[in-house]
């Protein structure tokens, strides 16, 4: 036989053994897959503007928990995470088709619903943390311990720091205004700050009141000279300030990859909550923030921390309590029911209803 005559009967071989695949996949019921179609799927993540352990996302999944303890990363997808501003700028990226998931605040999330901006929608998919939970952590509006600002109508004319206009302490803080009788837009400023950046803003004077969140309260606080005025439970009381979301668009494409997300997520969360784990747990997060490890150990993953569900779980009552209130204050121009926008099949275990 010749050399040409073996490549033919190469070519042949290979084009039969193709065709049985093909032919055994199909008596299966098993789809047949291109090259392209069994890479894992690329998901476009785009934060709300924390950092760990203010977005346990940031943090579990970071090459070592890829590496070590997430067990369908890099199977059945993968993650390009853009760290954003505020959870405005993650809907921006939504609204432009430039994201596939986010983490959303209440307002945001209610207003991008209101206005239509998704063309498929928006279902929520995940808890992130619950703010002002009896017993744990609460976004807090600080001042300087030596500030004539007593009560919160003594905000009259002064600057107060948020991180973004639009994001979930900058509707606590227009919401808790306006019970006290004070007009958002006349009465104070309120100008935008990164949240690394309020802390020092308020030292330095130049803004009289601004919000602290974990990480960044943990470590402002423990310098001293600062006093909390209100925080986000006294504007609604137990909340959930952000979530993880997804364009129903991308679920209804990629439900296996959201729900691979999804169960990685609740994996690595439950990872870092396992007290075996702690001292590793530190290590990562601390790398991560550039927090020091004693000061991270003395509060992250303990009742000084937010309070976080541990199967990711959304409670409906959390989100629908917010929101209720910028109906009430004017800020939307009608209710929303959160169950309809809420899908908990996609996580891996089961979610009181």
């Amino acid at each position: 036989m010749s050399g040409n005559s073996g490549g033919i009967m190469r070519s042949r071989r290979a084009l039969v053994q193709a065709g049985a695949a093909a032919f055994a996949g199909a008596m299966l019921g098993m789809p047949t897959l291109s090259a392209a179609q069994s890479k894992p799927v690329k998901i476009r993540y785009a934060t709300g503007g924390g950092i760990g352990p203010n977005e346990m996302e940031t943090v579990i999944f970071l090459d070592w928990m890829q590496k070590n303890v997430l067990q369908q990363y890099g199977k059945a997808y993968v993650v390009d995470m853009t760290y954003t501003r505020g959870t405005p700028e993650a809907a921006t990226l939504l609204a432009a088709d430039q994201a596939d998931m986010a983490t959303l605040s209440f307002s945001v999330f209610a207003t991008l619903m209101m206005k239509g901006a998704i063309p498929d929608g928006l279902a929520i998919v995940a808890d992130n943390y619950q703010d002002a939970k009896p017993g744990y952590a609460a976004n807090t509006f600080f001042v300087l311990d030596g500030s004539p600002i007593q009560k919160i109508e003594d905000l009259r004319g002064k600057r107060i720091g948020v991180n973004a206009y639009g994001s979930a302490v900058d509707l606590g803080l227009r919401v808790r205004l306006k019970k006290s009788g004070l007009d958002a837009r006349k009465d104070v400023e309120i100008v935008e700050i990164a949240f690394p950046n309020i802390g020092p803003a308020l030292r330095e004077k130049r803004i009289d009141c601004g919000v602290l969140v974990i990480p960044f309260m943990i470590g402002e606080t423990a310098k001293g000279g600062l006093r909390p005025l209100f925080n986000g439970g006294d504007a609604f009381g137990t909340y959930a300030p952000i979530f993880q979301v997804a364009t129903r668009g991308f679920i209804k494409s990629q439900r296996a990859a959201v729900s691979a997300f999804l169960a990685d997520y609740v994996r690595g969360l439950q990872w870092f909550y396992d007290p075996a784990n702690r001292k590793q747990a530190i290590a990562l997060t601390a790398g991560f923030t550039k927090s020091p490890p004693e000061l991270l150990d003395s509060y992250f993953l303990t009742n000084k921390d937010y309070y976080r569900d541990r199967n990711a779980c959304v409670d409906a009552a959390l989100i629908q309590r917010p929101v209720d209130a910028m109906v009430e204050q004017g800020l939307i121009a009608k209710p929303l029911k959160i169950t309809d926008y809420l899908d908990a099949s996609l996580l891996p275990g089961t979610c009181a209803s």
